[in-house]
């Protein structure tokens, strides 16, 4: 099976930990992290290799964003193929920028394979511990978590929208892995997938005011700039990082992407730049 590696210094110009891999036609970015472990898959796509066409052009994973049907998952039946792992294994979830988190099993394989409508209502973040269970969420500019437990053998996947990562769902995430699985946190490793940069994502008062909630006065400084009157540009990488240093996360154990959706729509989808008309990207995780 031909694969190609691409360092993302292509994408980043940085000396990062992730690499994007092409695969049987299909772009994907692969996490260095996790690569010793031979039982787990774990995965971004890119918008590459698929057969969606116009504003969702091509590798397009959604079935909520007017994208024909059958495309969709023929996309998902390309990228599950190049991961080495069922599309029937899938689980996907309505995500709602909230922090819920559901706990889910081999029962809930199958639900979101054909359409949205059988996808978990009302969800951000699933947490499993049995194999053949493949977590999925869908992005385009938010930011996706992945988390792994290679001690308990547990897998996590988070949807970091900035309502989410306000309410810390990274932190959460962890918390449930220890509630469900026994989990510590300095066993768990965590990637932050590719998403809207800190030089791209402009916010107004009632983000920094969410985050100053969360981080207090003295820490957000950290995490924002000013660029006009009520505007300012911040790192949401920075913050998911954060979040998870507080939840114990040891820093090697943390890798960041460092790819900016919003600059490389050449990649990636970016809802805000392509103005909600767009596609989405998948990240899977997925034991064996």
């Amino acid at each position: 099976m031909k694969q190609t590696v691409m360092h993302t210094e292509y994408v980043t110009g940085g000396d990062d930990m992730s690499d994007i891999i092409e695969k049987e036609g299909v772009s994907f970015v692969s996490f260095r992290l996790f690569t010793p472990y031979k039982g787990l898959t774990a995965a971004v796509s890119t918008r590459l290799g698929g057969v969606s066409t116009g504003d969702f052009k091509s590798l397009n994973m959604s079935f909520s964003t007017g994208d024909d049907k059958e495309a969709v998952k023929e996309n998902r039946r390309r990228y599950f193929n190049a991961l080495g792992i069922s599309i029937k294994d899938l689980v996907g979830c309505n995500q709602v920028h909230g922090v819920h988190i559901e706990q889910v099993t081999k029962k809930d394989c199958g639900r979101g394979v054909e359409g949205k409508e059988d996808a978990l209502p009302g969800c951000d973040g699933l947490i499993t511990n049995e194999p053949g269970v493949a977590l999925t969420m869908n992005f385009a500019d938010c930011t996706p978590l992945l988390f792994f437990d290679p001690v308990r053998k547990a897998i996590g996947l988070a949807h970091g929208g900035w309502r989410g990562t306000a309410g810390n769902i990274a932190g959460l995430t962890v918390e449930k892995m220890k509630e469900a699985f026994g989990s510590e946190a300095k066993d768990i490793l965590a990637a932050i997938g590719p998403a809207m940069g800190p030089d791209r994502f402009e916010v107004g008062d009632d983000v920094i005011q969410a985050f100053t909630n969360l981080f207090g006065k003295t820490e957000v400084l950290d995490l924002y700039k000013p660029t006009k009157e009520g505007k300012y540009l911040f790192n949401m990488w920075e913050a998911n990082r954060r979040l998870l240093l507080r939840a114990g996360l040891q820093k090697d154990h943390i890798e960041c992407a460092d790819i900016c959706t919003h600059t490389h729509t050449d990649l990636f989808f970016s809802y805000r730049k392509e103005k909600g008309k767009t596609g989405r990207h998948m990240a899977v995780m997925e034991l064996h």
